[in-house]
């Protein structure tokens, strides 16, 4: 039997292996993608267990309901608006709409708080994320989807659910707010993938 190489396969590739129930093709979406899910599920919603709980729930619903899955040839942006959902839907159902609070601070690991401490870069970053933590949820989340995880306009439009028009009116309005309030430190927004901490 031909070994199968994943990382060699395109996502519509993937994807269709998966529709095809291929429970390689499965894990290796899963492991690959786990960790950008999180963290930005982390943005979402400032509960580890119930994000967690939510990106299992999506695989489970994934791989049950694969006969009746399109082909795709992004599986990120996939991923993250079906994230979003069962994100949502949680939230709501326990009566708690935090999309996007202003209190993930918690969950920056004491080391790397100590590494801002140490390096003057990180010092910058805790000054520019302080600026973004102004910003109202809607522009944190859509600076984030953009900058940290890269995705289009296109992309992040569909996610939130806007006009492409919409996305780049908004986009817009958080990057002059951090243009007048940061001066020098919108240099930093292209270091955002670094801090893996909150807005």
């Amino acid at each position: 039997m031909e070994e199968i190489w994943y990382t060699d396969l395109s996502d519509q590739e993937l994807w269709s292996r998966l529709i095809n129930g291929d429970e390689g093709a499965l894990a290796f979406i899963y492991n690959k993608w786990f960790p950008s899910l999180y963290k930005y599920g982390m943005k979402l919603y400032a509960d580890s267990s119930r994000v967690k709980d939510c990106i299992h729930d999506l695989f489970v619903t994934l791989w049950h309901s694969r006969a009746n899955l399109s082909v795709t040839d992004n599986i990120r942006f996939y991923l993250f608006a079906s994230l979003k959902r069962h994100i949502v839907k949680h939230s709501k159902r326990d009566g708690i709409f935090s999309l996007l609070g202003t209190d993930n601070h918690s969950h920056m690991p004491s080391h790397e708080q100590k590494m801002i401490d140490e390096q003057s870069l990180d010092e910058q970053k805790r000054k520019l994320r302080r600026v973004i933590d102004q910003l109202p949820k809607r522009q944190k989340e859509i600076l984030y989807l953009r900058y940290y995880e890269g995705l289009s306009t296109q992309e992040t439009a569909k996610i939130m659910s806007l006009s492409v028009n919409s996305t780049y009116v908004l986009l817009s309005k958080a990057l002059n707010y951090l243009k007048n309030h940061s001066g020098e430190l919108m240099v930093l927004i292209i270091f955002w993938g670094d801090q893996h901490a909150s807005f």
